[in-house]
């Protein structure tokens, strides 16, 4: 099956008598022997990625993409592992999305040691990110429970979770809760900073902490908000530049509001222009090379990227995508149906 592999090459311009790298990105096949639905990539680097989706599944390469070995619980191949977070070569945690018990955070070492880490005993649960700050201090994401918002934590790299305190934190609104279909609904930055993308039952939010998850705040999203519509991904360059996207995900032959930037932190959100790509986005990546941002956003029509924070937009691929993950080295991945990836 089809993989893609998204590389920023470098082409040099002579502008002013100066050498200036102007990035381009381009796509190359590469291949997984899979037809699960893959809805989640982690870059280590250049070199080292790992993916994971439906039927239990994930593959790492280890050789920027030459390469791919494929594994899977078998005893469970049921679970769809909608996130993946890598802390190297063999080391990952795994989150499974589902209702109730379904929802679970493994961890998985050269794929063939497995730890259930995480079970959500809450038959309303259900899990839809996670995200790490450094090796041991993380958070996920799910939708919400008891009037606030289901925020997990972690102080010792993913092998025990406590729920973040309700006390300095905002109620949820009535149905709100996330879009498991990217793993990328919640980030995190510098200095304990991160923000959850919030959709559905009408929602638009997104939640923020500066505190590695002891107090939050909330600010609405410019996305388009409904009963199955919302932001879906968030993602930032630094502590004040970032971006979120979503949409509508019955309105797939149409244009809405689903692509933002804030350059303050994430206070205050500005649509951009309408991309090529129709209906909602479910993944995205923001990376800074040079001079140049670029910011990629997938979906099942397609993948599209600007490099001035939304002014213009341009199609890469025409394929039915879900998730991207784009490295500060140029290197990045992009994952959806049928093992599609490249």
């Amino acid at each position: 099956m089809i993989r893609y592999l998204i590389c920023l090459t470098a082409i040099v311009s002579l502008s002013s008598c100066v050498h200036q790298p102007i990035h381009q990105p381009s796509l190359t096949d590469q291949y997984i022997q899979t037809d699960a639905l893959l809805q989640a990539i982690s870059i280590v680097d250049e070199t080292t990625v790992w993916v994971s989706g439906h039927q239990a599944s994930f593959a790492k390469t280890t050789d920027g993409g030459q390469s791919w070995t494929l594994f899977q619980k078998g005893d469970e191949d049921s679970l769809q592992f909608r996130d993946v977070h890598a802390f190297d070569s063999s080391r990952i945690l795994l989150m499974s999305a589902g209702p109730g018990s379904l929802s679970r955070i493994y961890e998985v070492r050269n794929g063939v040691v497995w730890r259930e880490r995480f079970t959500m005993t809450d038959s309303l649960g259900f899990l839809d990110c996670l995200d790490f700050w450094d090796d041991q201090r993380g958070i996920a994401y799910g939708d919400a429970i008891d009037a606030y918002p289901y925020i997990l934590l972690t102080e010792n790299g993913g092998k025990t979770w406590f729920r973040a305190d309700s006390t300095n934190m905002p109620k949820a609104g009535s149905g709100e809760g996330g879009f498991a279909s990217s793993g990328t609904c919640v980030t995190t930055g510098e200095g304990g900073k991160a923000w959850i993308a919030t959709a559905v039952g009408g929602n638009s939010r997104i939640i923020m902490t500066d505190d590695y998850g002891m107090s939050w705040s909330v600010v609405e999203s410019p996305i388009i908000a409904g009963e199955h519509a919302g932001n879906t991904s968030v993602d930032f360059v630094d502590e004040q530049r970032g971006f979120v996207t979503g949409g509508d995900l019955v309105i797939q032959d149409e244009y809405t509001d689903n692509c933002a930037f804030t350059n303050d932190g994430g206070q205050t959100w500005e649509l951009t222009n309408k991309p090529v790509t129709l209906g909602a986005f479910y993944g995205s990546s923001t990376v800074q090379l040079g001079d140049q941002n670029f910011t990629f956003v997938c979906g099942p029509n397609g993948l599209d990227f600007t490099s001035n924070e939304g002014q213009s937009w341009a199609q890469l691929d025409s394929a039915n995508l879900w998730a991207v993950d784009v490295h500060t080295s140029g290197v990045g991945g992009v994952v959806g149906a049928g093992g599609a990836s490249k």
